[in-house]
């Protein structure tokens, strides 16, 4: 018999208070989660967000809410994600730096197309109103000037980049609510100066416009880094021989991330700054339709050209269900029909952790061992999603949590949009936990709680140190029968972003990473046994909504998938696309032992060496582009999918070859 003494000792639950109310749209658990950890830094912080609230930031809805006709559902969603911009305005991790905001916000103003600065692109540098078709990239740090976005002329292809953290200019942006906005025509009058000496090169431009400020101390100067990670996406999706006039069809509307976005390791800041990304596209897109009509003389909404948006960015948690609220608006867009625009595609990465074991399914009574490493000073979260119910959300969710050395602790909620802490016997906080339920344009719901466990070496004197080592996450056995759904959020760092991250994993006896021969096991199937960690349905979680293409990487050599690329659920309604690995493909990587490929550097002539499926995804984005351009008009993920295979094939995800071959720098 085990005395009382040898038990381990218990941690507590505080008290479930309500995180966010119903009308707060979709709050953020990792964002009330920053903001209510500051402690002392709390008032300061609050100040600074009171003056940022001020300048309405990312009010941008009201742009596309013109563009609609009432009763749409995008009219819908824009009001209901207004809310989720008021949640951002709280800026509780300060990614936003305080010059950027625009005191003179209009979100209403008119382009004036008189005014030069208002002019999208020189005339010559016009797409054809028949065949052109636009590609957006929302990234971090797009080379804007680089000589791949020009033509014969010095001439810009680039009909608008968005500066989301720049410092504010003298720009045409009265409609932004921060950054800077440049266009074509300044951006090409810029390219003849550097060309006439009047301008010393293509860096002088970045600085000029903003793009680069190595004064500021609040944020990484992404915009300098020789191979960032948007240098490298944004010539694959839009880039052409600055020789000739084969990418004027193709003009760019690029947004560039605030740096601190990107460098946030676990990316959980992303999706407001993206939806607004997204907004900002589509209503330049709008704006470059009718000065294509002005400048042509053509009539009113006559010019519709398509829009592929490529956005290489992604999460490996959430409930991969397509009900996020990015997920909701894309595919929103793509379903309807935007005045003066033709169709609207998004081309997303598959993702690149099929075997980082972030992935599990338990059932009830079962439980799994997720691993923290040591020395990490950021968060790690774990998310748990439960079946759907016809039945309203009511806290019928829980889920147990052992952190290392001490008893298990069952969640204790009572209603939805509820947080708790738990702590140990010391009083310290050792996880953040929310209770988030989602709904159904059915009428369903589904459970979800997401645990946020404090880093486990703080950076700040007085935070509370989390514990390493492996926790144990339990599904309670009085739980109703199905499948319960665990993914861990990555936790790194892109290149040029210092922060000692550390990813966590979870731990399961039965599952191998490696055959006899020391190669990758590729599939669940081939691992053998029953393991509650799976390579299923680890697809990029911005990517699971009902139109977005998701992107996987082969190598050249072989055409073999990647080991990396992300799979596809196994719960497919077709049952063709189980556990594929995205819906196509493009090579990436050299092959299975050069795995990389050489991709563009900031500057026009660098280069870099990169990897992943976010290399595929612009490629994709490009020959989307080129179909759409051809007056193919596919309405549906599988249309695009039967466009991409060659006459003959079966393969679920076809191959589509790069389909511009220029010097790779």
């Amino acid at each position: 018999m085990t005395s009382r003494s040898d038990s381990p000792p218990s941690p507590g639950w505080s008290e479930p208070e309500e995180a966010y109310g119903e009308e707060r749209f979709a709050m953020s658990p990792y964002l009330h989660y920053f903001q209510n950890r500051q402690g002392a830094d709390r008032d300061a912080k609050k100040a600074g967000i009171a003056r940022l609230a001020k300048a309405d930031y990312f009010r941008l809805e009201p742009t596309i809410l013109a563009l609609r006709e009432d009763g749409d559902p995008i009219r819908v969603l824009a009001d209901s994600m207004s809310k989720l911009f008021t949640e951002f305005l709280e800026d509780p991790a300060q990614v936003l730096s305080p010059d950027a905001r625009n005191d003179q916000f209009d979100p209403r103003r008119a382009e004036n197309f008189d005014d030069e600065a208002f002019r999208y692109l020189p005339d010559d540098a016009l797409p054809d109103r028949k065949t052109g078709c636009i590609i957006g990239v929302i990234d971090d740090a797009v080379p804007f000037v680089h000589q791949r976005f020009t033509m014969p002329g010095n001439r810009s292809r680039v009909a608008s980049v968005w500066l989301q953290d720049a410092r504010r200019g003298k720009t045409v942006a009265a409609d932004l609510p921060s950054g800077a906005e440049w266009r074509g025509v300044d951006l090409s009058r810029m390219l003849g100066d550097v060309a006439n000496g009047d301008l010393a090169g293509e860096d002088a431009i970045y600085r000029l416009t903003g793009a680069v400020d190595m004064t500021r101390s609040n944020a990484p100067p992404s915009g300098a880094f020789e191979t960032g990670h948007g240098a490298a996406v944004a010539p694959l999706a839009a880039g052409f021989d600055p020789g000739t006039e084969q990418g004027k069809d193709h003009p760019l509307i690029a947004v560039c991330l605030p740096p601190l976005i990107t460098a946030d390791s676990m990316g959980v800041l992303a999706p407001v700054p993206i939806l607004t990304g997204i907004m900002f596209i589509i209503s330049r897109a709008c704006g470059l339709c009718r000065y294509i009509e002005r400048q042509g003389r053509h009539r009113r909404n006559s010019v519709e050209l398509p829009v592929v948006i490529n956005l290489s960015m992604g999460l490996t948690a959430g409930p991969r269900d397509g009900s996020s609220p990015l997920e909701r608006f894309m595919d929103a867009v793509s379903d309807g029909k935007v005045n003066g625009l033709g169709p609207i595609h998004f081309v997303l990465p598959a993702g690149n952790h099929r075997q980082g074991r972030l992935r599990a399914r338990l059932h009830p009574g079962q439980q799994l061992g997720w691993r923290l490493p040591a020395d990490d000073p950021t968060i790690n979260a774990v998310e748990i999603w439960g079946p759907r119910y016809r039945n309203s959300p009511g806290a019928d969710l829980k889920v147990s949590l052992a952190a290392p050395g001490l008893a298990p602790a069952t969640t204790i909620f009572t209603a939805p949009r509820q947080f708790s802490i738990l702590r140990g016997p010391d009083g310290a906080d050792l996880a953040w936990v929310y209770y988030t339920p989602t709904a159904f344009p059915d009428g369903t719901h589904r459970d979800g709680i997401v645990v946020i466990a404090t880093p486990t070496c703080p950076t700040r004197l007085g935070d509370p140190f989390g514990l390493p080592g492996e926790w144990q996450i339990g599904i309670p056995d009085d739980l109703p029968q199905g499948d319960y759904e665990l993914s861990a959020q990555r936790d790194e760092v892109i290149r040029g972003f210092r922060k000692a991250a550390r990813q966590s994993w979870f731990h399961d006896p039965d599952y191998r990473a490696y055959d006899m021969a020391g190669r990758p096991i590729l599939t669940d199937a081939d691992n053998g046994g029953s393991p509650k960690v799976i390579r299923a349905d680890t697809v990029n979680t911005y990517a699971t909504g009902r139109w977005p293409l998701r992107g996987g990487a082969v190598d050249a050599q072989s055409a073999r998938t990647t080991a990396y690329t992300s799979l596809l659920s196994d719960k497919q309604s077709d049952p063709l696309l189980n556990e594929q690995p995205g819906d196509c493909r493009a090579p990436v990587d050299a092959s299975v032992n050069h795995p990389y490929r050489i991709v563009c550097g900031r500057n026009s002539g660098g280069f870099a060496l990169s990897s992943g499926t976010s290399m595929a995804a612009p490629q994709l984005a490009r020959w989307l582009a080129g179909q759409l351009s051809q007056g193919r008009r596919p309405g549906s993920r599988a249309a695009i999918r039967a466009l991409a295979r060659p006459i003959g094939s079966t393969d679920p995800a076809p191959i589509v070859a790069f389909p511009a071959e220029f010097r790779e720098f």
